[in-house]
């Protein structure tokens, strides 16, 4: 990647993520309801004098114009003030930092299940197409594909962990003496939920793609001089597929960590997306705020990482990339 491919992605990033960011607190700021609602109580509201909510207000910055409102919050963002939690009266960065480290974890655990099955399963598919289990397993993945993730997770708590008692049903680990085994078996259920849909996506994409390449001339050529099934599938099927599926899993990222959303919400799962939730519904400006950030943030560095894998996985895309620049 040359400088000034660099620094073009680099500004357009810079860009998408101020326009995110405009456009979010604008949408904030638009909720119907009282602002005031995540810094003081109820109780306490109904009986604010006009005096000491205008001063609250003040405090806040609530009766500034929204553009100088915005511009204050974003020298602050750029300077690595996120601001202090209205509910929790902690620095947000603080409590981000706490949280990130349970959300990374299942993220990565799934994106290693969406990888690690859904390609071998695709590429099987597609080296066995005409057979009968690899119809019925092709059918099984639509099915898989189409079902909802809440319905897939209450299914999974009832059955793996009521009926059989196999695994937790929520939380990270047990409160005392949770060693690695307790965390991993705490892991299991919200990983494997939030990677199922995804798992049946790429393996149905990894065989189509790999199907098609298989099924070309170029295969056929192959074929006609000699060469074994086995490498021809290797070399016109799998090889082929290495741009497009490196593409998809880079582009993944920004949606695995939406979905952790109602994951973590579901298997009482201390990340980001539990807090997540837990600041929309308090109106919690500085944590929904700083969370759009972040993750219109993995947006962008998901389509560069996309980018990246398919430029590994196949050089020649990052030249052809170059040359129409």
């Amino acid at each position: 990647m040359t400088f000034r491919r660099a620094a073009l992605q680099g500004a357009a990033a810079a860009v998408t993520l101020l326009v995110a960011a405009f456009l979010t607190y604008a949408a904030l700021a638009a909720l119907p309801g009282d602002p005031l609602a995540a810094f003081v109580p109820e109780e306490q509201r109904l009986t604010l004098d006009p005096e000491r909510r205008a001063a609250l207000e003040h405090e806040l910055g609530l009766d500034r114009p929204l553009p100088l409102r915005f511009a204050r919050w974003l020298g602050a963002a750029v300077a690595g003030d996120l601001g202090t939690s209205f509910r929790t009266r902690r620095p947000v960065a603080r409590e981000i930092a706490e949280r990130l480290g349970p959300t990374l974890e299942l993220n990565a655990t799934a994106l290693a299940l969406i990888a690690g099955v859904g390609l071998p399963l695709g590429w099987w598919a597609a080296r066995r197409s005409a057979a009968r289990g690899a119809r019925w397993g092709s059918a099984a993945l639509l099915a898989l594909y189409a079902l909802p993730t809440l319905w897939v997770a209450l299914l999974l708590q009832y059955l793996l962990a009521v009926r059989l008692g196999l695994l937790p049903l929520y939380g990270r680990s047990d409160p005392v003496g949770g060693g690695l085994g307790s965390r991993l078996a705490h892991l299991a259920l919200p990983a494997v939920t939030l990677a199922l849909h995804q798992v049946a996506f790429v393996a149905l994409f990894a065989r189509d793609t790999a199907r098609a390449g298989f099924l070309s001339r170029h295969a056929q050529r192959a074929r006609s001089a000699g060469l074994p099934e086995a490498r021809v599938f290797a070399r016109h099927g799998v090889r082929p597929s290495l741009v497009p599926l490196a593409a998809l899993l880079g582009l993944m990222v920004p949606g695995l960590a939406s979905g952790s959303v109602l994951i973590e919400s579901v298997f009482a799962w201390p990340g980001l997306g539990t807090y997540f939730v837990q600041a929309v519904l308090a109106r919690d400006l500085p944590v929904v705020m700083a969370l759009s950030l972040l993750a219109s943030g993995l947006t962008v560095a998901g389509s560069l990482l996309a980018d990246a894998l398919a430029g590994a996985a196949d050089p020649r895309v990052a030249g052809t990339a170059e040359g129409r620049r």
